[in-house]
């Protein structure tokens, strides 16, 4: 019998997914064991004295908040679910969750169709036991030695793809090679919806160790290998991937690795060349490497007005798109978006430096303006891409103007790849195509 355990504070709350969980297990014939806790510190002392298969975490709580508790007990019970559940436009804090411990989030109101369906996937991730470091089979072809669970994303249509995409980007840790894993999150994307367009699910699944994270795809035979090979060597440069007749996987690396010293010969008889054998130094020698961030600096190109005034649109935008996966539009608010957009395109393309991501942006705007109705329609399902969109901006942003960028337009292909993908939802009629362009074609 499986054993879930609800943390919240509010006595309402709990009652809800205690019932949401009793209509599933009389749907589907389950028996499950719910129990609750009204804060983190009674959820702790409970895990210490059982075990959980399932824990469901409020953030907001007195004592010992969600983060704390999904800490703690992510030590205690490593092999324990947890999942979040939270307030809208509280970001920062599920993804403060996500890296201690926890493995999906919800944010409230929760709806009964989609719990249902989450906690579904929740029993499938439960068959397999996980903890730490082991030889269990993986689904990868690059090594067995994981850590013994897997993530699994069964993906049935774009709103599904929606979710992907934002639950990869908020739960990959910061040692990643950030943008390589945004091109890989982008290539399964497009690689998904295109196997969508053919009827076929795709089942996207992630497994780590300490070095890697492996991404795998199953089902890709019904796409041409040789096509799917052409695309990965033009748009993944350097990925690690092997591809057979049905999964594709790729490994990545979880951190920079530093290039090994090379010790340079001193060749006293040039004659005898090719005689030289490198000796090993009989002194110890240092190796003393550049660091990264020394070539990072910080741009002073904008007007000090104009970059307060995009400062203050990416966050409006911030907070438009976080308003967009849970609540209905009206004209009222995609004029608002409109309106930043607009500024922030005017802004960016009064800068030679800039110019291209104005550019884009103002074609971006002029189809929402061109279909309001077709925007406000497709907006749940295009509110982690627009999130995603945003978030990239304003790294950029923070990047270029404060924390310091290796160049201005370090992130423009990104950005601009976002823009695209948004674009591809409010022109439906277009195909997807994997051709000499950015898009899919697989005939």
């Amino acid at each position: 019998m499986k054993k879930i355990l609800i943390v919240d504070d509010q006595s309402l709350n709990q009652t809800i997914l205690e019932a949401y969980i009793n209509q599933y297990c009389e749907q589907h014939g389950e028996t499950m064991q719910i129990k609750t806790a009204n804060n983190g510190v009674e959820a702790l002392v409970l895990c210490q004295d059982e075990k959980f298969d399932l824990i469901f975490m409020d953030i907001l709580m007195p004592h010992m908040n969600g983060i704390e508790a999904t800490k703690h007990i992510s030590q205690i019970q490593p092999n324990t679910i947890i999942v979040i559940v939270s307030t809208q436009g509280d970001e920062e804090n599920q993804i403060q969750a996500l890296r201690n411990g926890a493995k999906d989030y919800f944010v409230k109101p929760i709806q009964p169709d989609v719990f249902k369906h989450r906690l579904d996937l929740y029993l499938h991730i439960m068959g397999s036991s996980r903890g730490s470091v082991s030889t269990k089979q993986s689904i990868n072809p690059f090594t067995n030695a994981i850590f013994c669970y897997k993530t699994t994303y069964l993906l049935e249509n774009e709103e599904d793809l929606a979710q992907l995409w934002e639950s990869m980007l908020t739960t990959i840790k910061d040692n990643v090679r950030t943008n390589f894993l945004s091109d890989l999150i982008r290539f399964i994307y497009q690689l998904s919806s295109a196997m969508l367009s053919k009827k076929v699910q795709p089942q996207i699944i992630m497994e780590e160790n300490d070095a890697f994270y492996f991404f795998s795809i199953l089902n890709t035979k019904i796409l041409p290998a040789q096509k799917i090979t052409q695309l990965i060597e033009k748009s993944l440069e350097n990925s690690v991937y092997k591809l057979d007749s049905n999964l594709l996987s790729f490994q990545v690396a979880k951190e920079f690795r530093a290039p090994q010293p090379q010790i340079k010969l001193e060749i006293k008889n040039e004659s005898k060349a090719e005689e030289i054998i490198p000796q090993k130094p009989k002194e110890p020698v240092t190796v003393t490497y550049k660091k990264e961030t020394e070539s990072l600096q910080k741009f002073d190109f904008m007007e000090p007005e104009d970059l307060t005034s995009l400062e203050l649109k990416l966050n409006e935008l911030a907070t438009q798109f976080m308003w967009m996966g849970s609540n209905e539009l009206n004209g009222d608010d995609v004029d608002q978006i409109v309106n930043a957009f607009e500024r922030t395109s005017s802004i960016l393309m009064l800068y030679s430096q800039t110019q291209i991501l104005g550019i884009a942006i103002r074609d971006l705007t002029a189809i929402i303006q061109k279909d309001e109705t077709m925007f406000i329609e497709m907006a749940p399902q295009m509110s982690a891409l627009c999130k995603s969109f945003n978030n990239d901006l304003i790294i950029w942003f923070k990047s270029v103007f404060y924390d310091g960028a290796p160049s201005v337009n370090y992130m423009d292909a990104s950005i601009i790849s976002n823009i695209q993908m948004v674009q591809s939802f409010l022109s439906p009629s277009e195909d997807v195509s994997l051709d000499e362009g950015d898009g899919f074609e697989f005939f």
